[in-house]
C-alpha cells in the first residue's frame, strides 16, 4: 500500500469514528479497494464500519467485499445486523478455507453464533441461504466422516467445534439458562391454590414412571428443579395431597387426635391386616399419605426393637445353625419376612422410575447396600442351618469351629446390617425441620468422605508397599540383649501388617520403636549389627506419611467437608423443601399404603386381581393403567385437557405481563417479593 492509500486508511476511520457519513461515502466511491484496509487492531474498515454501527454509507459495496469476508460476516452476526449479512452474503457464499483466521477461531460459524445468541431472524436468513449448524457426532465416533474429519483436522479443533454446535442446537435463546427459571416462573404466576394444582397433574410429556398423583413434580425432582419445588404454592398443593383427610388436624380434639395417632402406631399391625382383608373399606385412613407415614415409622420402629431383642436374647454361647429358642425363631422370621418385603417395596420403585432415577435419593441407594448386607446374612444363615441339619452337632464349643463357619459369617454381616439399618432412622427425621438440613448436610458430606477414602488408600497402599520391602527382609531375625531375646517386630513384614499398622497409625499409634530393625549378631563377641540406613529410613516414610495423610489431607477433607456442609445450610430451605417433596411423593404410591410385612399380603391379593385381569379381561382393561398394589386404582387414557391449556396461555399472558413491569419499574413490580416469599414459605 502506498504512501497516500495509508493515509486515505487513516482518514477513514476517523470519518467513521466522526460520523460523516456524507465523506465517508465519498471516500469509498473514490476508492472502493480501500474496504480491505486494517487499522492496528486488525480490522479491515467494513468490519470497523459494522462494528461502530456505521455501514449505511458502504452499504452498496458490501456485495463485493472478499477480503475477510466470513470475519465481517461474523462481526454482523454479533452485532445483529441482519441486513449487512444479507447484503454481504448476497447471491454467494464465504469460503471458510481460503482465509486465515485474525479475530475468531476457524471452527466458528455464522448460524453457529446466530443459534446461540438466539437471533431467530438471522437464523432464518442464513437458514434461507443454506447454511446449517453441522450436527455433531458422540466423542469417539469411527464413521467415515469423522475418519476423514480427523485426517484434515486436528483433535481440539474438532472437540470445540463438537461443543459449539451442542451449544447451538441446544440454545434457543439461552436455553440452559432460561429452563430451569421457566417453570418457577409459571408457578410463581398462579394465583390460586387449583390452579397449581391443574399445573401439577399435567401429565403430557412425562415418562411412564412420572405418572403419579403429580407428574409435573416428579420431572422437577428427577430434574433437581429447587427453586420449582420451594415455590410456596407447589409446597401447599403436595402438603394438602400428603395431609389428606387429616387436613382438619387444627380443628379436632385432642382425643380424636390419639384416636388417629393409636390406629398407626399401637394398633397398626391389627387395622392394617383388617384393612387389606377388606379392601381398604375399614380403616380408610390408610389412604391418606400423613397417616401412611406415621404406619411406616411405626413399622420401622418395630423393626430395630426385634433387632436389639435378638441381639440381645441369651442363648448359648456355642450354639451353631438356627437358633434353639421359640422366642429368637420368631424373631429372626418376622426379621426376614420384613426385609423381603420391604425389598418389593424397593423394587417397584425400581420398576417404576428406572435404576438411574432410583438412586437421586441417598435413601434408596443405602436401602439397596443395606439390603445387600443383609442378602449375604440370610445366606450364611440358610448355610448354617443346612449344615446343621445334615451333619448334626449343633453345639460344640466356638475352638472347633472352621474360621469361616457360616454362623461367624452370619454374625458379623448381620452385626454390620443392624448398625446401618439403625442409622436409617434418620429418614424419617428429616421430615421436620429441626433435623432435616443437617441430615441433608450429612448426606452431602459422604461425597467427599468417599472421594478422601479414596486418596486414603492410594496413599497407605503407596507406603504399605514402600515399608514392607524395606522390613521383610528382616523378618524372623533375633538378637540376644542382656541376656534377652529380641525378634525382628512383624508390623512391616507382610503387605497386610504394613496397611495395619499405617491405618492405626491415622488415630495416633504411631511408635518408631516398631520400626526397629533386627539384623543379627556377628563375631566371636556375638557384636549386634545395626542397619541405620534402612532403619532411618523407614521412619522418615512412615514421618513422610504421617504428614501427608494426617496434617495435609485429613485438614483438607474437614474444610472441604465443612465447605460442602456450609453451602447446604446456606440453602436449608430450598434443600430441604426439595427432600421434602420426595418423600411425600413417595406416600402417594399406592406400593406404600400398608407398611412391612403386611404388605406382602396386599401385593398378594391385589397382585392376583392385577394378573387375572391383564390375563382373561384383556379387552376391558386393554386401555387402562392398573396397579398391582390397588386392585381400586384405575387411570383412564389422557384425553386432550382444554382446563390445563387455557390455564397455559393465562399463565403466559401474566408473565410477560409482570415481564413488561419488571422492565419499566424495577423489580418492586413483581406482586410476590422475595420476603412475601420466605413469610409464605415459613407459614407453610
Amino acid at each position: 500500500m502506498d504512501t497516500k492509500s495509508k493515509g486515505d486508511a487513516r482518514d477513514i476511520f476517523d470519518l467513521i469514528d466522526c460520523g460523516k457519513e456524507d465523506e465517508l461515502a465519498n471516500c469509498v466511491n473514490k476508492n472502493p479497494a480501500v474496504l480491505d484496509s486494517e487499522n492496528m487492531n486488525r480490522f479491515t474498515v467494513a468490519q470497523y464500519a459494522i462494528l461502530r454501527k456505521k455501514w449505511k454509507p458502504i452499504l452498496k459495496w458490501l456485495p463485493k467485499i472478499e477480503y475477510r469476508l466470513k470475519e465481517t460476516v461474523l462481526i454482523a452476526v454479533f452485532g445483529s445486523e441482519v441486513k449487512v449479512v444479507a447484503s454481504l452474503l448476497r447471491d454467494r457464499r464465504y469460503d471458510a478455507n481460503s482465509e486465515l483466521p485474525v479475530l475468531f477461531p476457524d471452527y466458528l460459524t455464522p448460524i453457529i453464533v446466530a443459534a446461540q445468541m438466539g437471533n431467530y431472524k438471522m437464523i432464518k436468513l442464513l437458514v434461507e441461504m443454506g447454511y446449517r449448524v453441522p450436527v455433531p457426532h458422540r466423542a469417539g465416533c469411527i464413521c467415515n466422516e469423522c475418519e476423514m474429519e480427523k485426517n484434515h483436522k486436528d483433535d481440539v479443533s474438532i472437540t470445540l467445534l463438537r461443543l459449539e454446535s451442542y451449544k447451538a442446537l441446544c440454545n434457543p435463546a439461552g436455553l440452559k439458562e432460561n429452563l430451569r427459571r421457566l417453570p418457577t416462573a409459571l408457578i410463581l404466576c398462579c394465583q390460586t391454590e387449583e390452579e397449581a394444582a391443574v399445573m401439577l397433574k399435567e401429565s403430557q410429556g412425562a415418562p411412564v414412571g412420572s405418572l403419579t398423583s403429580f407428574p409435573r413434580v416428579s420431572v422437577a425432582i428427577d430434574t433437581d428443579q429447587k427453586d420449582f419445588l420451594n415455590d410456596p404454592r407447589c409446597l401447599t398443593v403436595l402438603k394438602k395431597k400428603f395431609k389428606g383427610e387429616w387436613a382438619d388436624w387444627n380443628g379436632i380434639s385432642n382425643s380424636e387426635k390419639v384416636a388417629r395417632i393409636a390406629v398407626h402406631t399401637v394398633g397398626y399391625p391389627i387395622t392394617s391386616l383388617v384393612n387389606v382383608l377388606t379392601n381398604g373399606k375399614v380403616f380408610k385412613s390408610y389412604s391418606t399419605p400423613v397417616a401412611r407415614f406415621i404406619s411406616f415409622a411405626t413399622s420401622y420402629v418395630i423393626f430395630l426393637m426385634c433387632l436389639i431383642a435378638f441381639t440381645q436374647y441369651k442363648e448359648r454361647r456355642d450354639l451353631r445353625g438356627a437358633p434353639d429358642s421359640l422366642f429368637k425363631s420368631i424373631i429372626i422370621c418376622y426379621v426376614w419376612i420384613f426385609l423381603f418385603s420391604w425389598f418389593t417395596i424397593s423394587w417397584t420403585d425400581v420398576i417404576q422410575l428406572g435404576f438411574r432415577r432410583f438412586l437421586y435419593s441417598w435413601w434408596r441407594w443405602y436401602d439397596l447396600i443395606l439390603m445387600s448386607i443383609y442378602l449375604l446374612a440370610f445366606n450364611a444363615f440358610m448355610n448354617s442351618w443346612l449344615e446343621v441339619k445334615h451333619h448334626g452337632q449343633p453345639y460344640a464349643h466356638r475352638v472347633h469351629w472352621d474360621p469361616y463357619h457360616p454362623t461367624l459369617l452370619f454374625e458379623v454381616l448381620f452385626t454390620f446390617a443392624s448398625v446401618m439399618a439403625s442409622w436409617r432412622l434418620f429418614y424419617f427425621f428429616q421430615i421436620f425441620r429441626a433435623y432435616g438440613p443437617i441430615v441433608i448436610s450429612i448426606g452431602r458430606c459422604v461425597k467427599d468422605i468417599l472421594i478422601f477414602l479414596s486418596i486414603f488408600v492410594v496413599v497407605v497402599g503407596s507406603f504399605a508397599l514402600g515399608l514392607n520391602y524395606l522390613m521383610e527382609h528382616y523378618k524372623g531375625n533375633v538378637v540376644l540383649r542382656d541376656g534377652k531375646r529380641f525378634e525382628q517386630p512383624a508390623y512391616m513384614t507382610s503387605i497386610e501388617s504394613a496397611v495395619r499398622y499405617l491405618y492405626w497409625a491415622w488415630y495416633g499409634y504411631l511408635d518408631p520403636e516398631r520400626l526397629e530393625v533386627v539384623v543379627g549378631q556377628f563375631g566371636p563377641d556375638k557384636e549386634e549389627i545395626k542397619h541405620y540406613l534402612v532403619q532411618y529410613a523407614a521412619e522418615f516414610l512412615s514421618a513422610s506419611y504421617y504428614v501427608i495423610l494426617v496434617v495435609s489431607l485429613l485438614n483438607l477433607m474437614i474444610s472441604i467437608m465443612s465447605s460442602t456442609a456450609g453451602a447446604v445450610l446456606e440453602n436449608s430451605g430450598k434443600e430441604w423443601a426439595y427432600v421434602l417433596s420426595q418423600i411425600w411423593m413417595e406416600f402417594f404410591d399406592d406400593c406404600r399404603m400398608i407398611p412391612p410385612p403386611f404388605s406382602l399380603l396386599q401385593l398378594l391379593i391385589h397382585g392376583i386381581v392385577y394378573i387375572f385381569r391383564r390375563l382373561f379381561q384383556r379387552k376391558k382393561y386393554k386401555d387402562v393403567r392398573l396397579s398391582v398394589w390397588n386392585m381400586n386404582y384405575k387411570s383412564e387414557p389422557q384425553e386432550s385437557d382444554d382446563k390445563y391449556e387455557n390455564l397455559m396461555v393465562e399463565l403466559k399472558h401474566r408473565l410477560l405481563g409482570r415481564r413488561a413491569l419488571e422492565e419499566n419499574f424495577g423489580k418492586e413490580a413483581i406482586i410476590i417479593t422475595e420476603m412475601e416469599t420466605l413469610n409464605i414459605y415459613n407459614a407453610i
